[in-house]
């Protein structure tokens, strides 16, 4: 499937995307089931349990696609109809039933932000760069994050348990850098990145939103 053909595709709507921190298992996700969602990871095993569909889904870890925990969640675990936007070097360890609906988008480099994810995409250090570049060339209007919270402590990094968790506090200040960088991107064309956690070290860089309100 062609990057290409997902430009403007839900031009000024607006947009949710699910991080994966803690305080996503603190939500009531049933107010997403007629919202256009952005998932990526291990969002998809909240799917079945509160009743929505992400319409697109990201990864840019490997192990998403070869851990044998994990790799179950980036295929069996999605919607048929859910839209998958990996970055290239996972093709090769990809199933080839899924071809059909992913696109496959190259890294860039680490810093920035991409306009044009047909030229590429800046990893940052985290998944939720692919995804907040991915709404922007929807052409998505207000984006919310959702369990962005840049926190890497403890045994549960993450809103799901891990056999190994794997901390990121070095590149901490890499992805916090990059997200805040990217809400200018929106402003300019008269939307809005927000940061819907209260936890997030996010939300001195961010504007801030409470998803109850929405």
């Amino acid at each position: 499937m062609k990057v290409k053909l997902l430009k403007n595709a839900e031009r000024d709507q607006r947009i949710f995307i699910l991080a994966n921190g803690p305080s996503l298992a603190q939500e009531d996700l049933t107010k997403l089931r007629n919202e256009i969602v952005i998932g990526m990871n291990a969002s998809s095993l909240l799917e079945q349990k509160f009743g929505f569909v992400s319409k697109y889904y990201t990864v840019t870890d490997q192990r998403f696609l070869t851990h044998p925990e994990k790799g179950v969640l980036a295929k069996k675990n999605l919607h048929d109809d859910t839209i998958r936007i990996f970055r290239s070097e996972l093709q090769v360890y990809d199933d080839a039933n899924f071809l059909s609906r992913t696109c496959y988008v190259r890294t860039i480099g680490k810093n920035g932000f991409s306009t044009n994810l047909s030229a590429g995409f800046y990893f940052g250090c985290t998944t939720t760069m692919l995804a907040i570049q991915l709404a922007y060339y929807l052409g998505g209007k207000d984006v919310y994050l959702l369990g962005c919270d840049c926190r890497y402590s403890g045994e549960n990094p993450r809103f799901y348990k891990e056999t190994s968790p794997q901390l990121e506090d070095s590149f901490t200040s890499t992805q916090i850098f990059n997200i805040a960088n990217a809400a200018p991107y929106f402003e300019k064309r008269g939307g809005n990145l927000f940061n819907c956690s209260k936890s997030s070290y996010l939300r001195a860089y961010l504007k801030n939103a409470d998803f109850c309100d929405l």
